[in-house]
């Protein structure tokens, strides 16, 4: 069995409402996914990170294309540990001298994932049988995505799901931040978990500052309140405000991990699938932080093929403590599969299907597909 083709597909779709964070605003929603095929006519698909910037595109296609491709091309698509080990060992250097870890880890990650899919595919299990844990048969969900705008709409709709935790963006004005958190304890149950993130947005001084007037809400977690490789600033925060530190997204292989964990930078890992090498790679994560007892939450905010994963991820591994779902309409979290996924009493149902558990809608797909001439380099 070897592969015999990786090929990229991206997606793109205007929004009619911008998603706004303290370091952009998303007019549009790009999905990049890729399909890894074998001899025997079988394929899996993955998903890459490419929400922000949006033009992150060109160098996630060049990456697979001419970095990644050549690499997998021939090799059997069922010795994945071999195959991620030779993608890392071969690009990591390199990355660092590009100056380029995201986009290479991205490319991988998309990769890694289709090869689960595929290896489910061929031997007729799921993604979280053969990651070996005792599967769940579901996982709960959190809301995310909501802010600095309006957000009741959205909460209302979550609530009447069961959904029963939300995270709100700030970072942005501390007054609207105190605003938008009332707002939030006013219109949420007692007991509704609520986190907060800030999108690496704060200095230190800043943080503690905004941290030390917010605990009056109760907060679950602050997620990436200072730039991700402020580790001392992340442990200082922690000690000083008490309240849990939540990160991860943005960590890129296991060394820049380990240093978190041993700086005690965490409360809460975030792995996110497209992002930092795939299933592969976010399965050694959360083994270095369960060392640590450290557990993990997924970071999600990409579409359908990302979120299936990382239910098959939080099913078949565990130290998990619930999954981040992007409140925001998303057409390719939503529309993508022939079968959406949906929330029911706050969470969502892990298939039992072989792979990732879903098939796309070939028309949707089509529909929405930007050929890859038009993506100049």
């Amino acid at each position: 069995m070897k592969i015999t083709k990786v090929e990229p597909i991206v997606l793109r779709v205007p929004l009619d409402s911008p998603v706004v964070t303290s370091f952009g605003m998303m007019t549009s929603r790009t999905c990049v996914l890729v399909s890894v095929e074998a001899d025997t006519g079988e394929y899996g698909i993955g998903e890459i990170w490419n929400n922000f910037p949006s033009w992150g595109v060109y160098e996630k296609i060049a990456t697979l294309k001419h970095g990644i491709e050549p690499l997998v091309v021939g090799e059997d698509p069922r010795d994945i540990g071999r195959i991620h080990q030779k993608l890392l060992k071969t690009h990591t250097v390199m990355g660092l001298q590009w100056g380029a870890l995201g986009p290479i880890y991205h490319s991988i990650s998309g990769v890694d994932m289709a090869l689960w899919d595929l290896l489910g595919k061929h031997t007729g299990y799921s993604v979280a049988k053969l990651l070996g844990g005792s599967v769940r048969e579901s996982v709960g969900v959190y809301a995310s995505g909501l802010g600095p705008g309006t957000f009741e709409e959205l909460v209302e709709q979550h609530l009447e799901a069961g959904v029963t935790a939300f995270k709100l963006k700030v970072g942005k004005e501390e007054q609207q931040d105190i605003r938008n958190l009332k707002r939030m304890r006013d219109i949420l149950p007692a007991q509704t978990k609520l986190m907060i993130d800030a999108n690496q947005a704060w200095q230190r001084r800043t943080a503690i500052h905004c941290l030390q007037r917010y605990k009056e809400f109760d907060l679950t977690w602050i997620e990436e309140p200072l730039r991700c490789d402020d580790l001392e600033g992340l442990s200082l925060i922690r000690e000083v405000t008490g309240i849990p530190i939540a990160a991860g997204e943005n960590l890129y292989g296991q060394r820049n991990t380990r240093m978190a964990l041993e700086r005690n930078a965490l409360d809460i890992i975030q792995p996110d699938l497209s992002k930092q090498g795939g299933i592969s790679e976010c399965r050694r994560m959360v083994d270095l932080a369960a060392s640590w007892e450290v557990p993990y939450a997924p970071h999600f905010l990409g579409g359908a093929v990302c979120l299936a994963a990382s239910v098959q991820f939080v099913a078949g591994i565990p130290g998990s403590v619930i999954l981040e779902l992007d409140a925001n309409p998303n057409p390719f979290r939503e529309r993508l599969f022939t079968k959406p996924i949906v929330i029911v009493n706050g969470h969502i149902s892990v298939p039992q299907q072989p792979g990732l558990g879903f098939e796309l809608d070939e028309e949707f797909v089509q529909f929405h597909r930007v050929p890859l001439q038009d993506i100049s380099f």
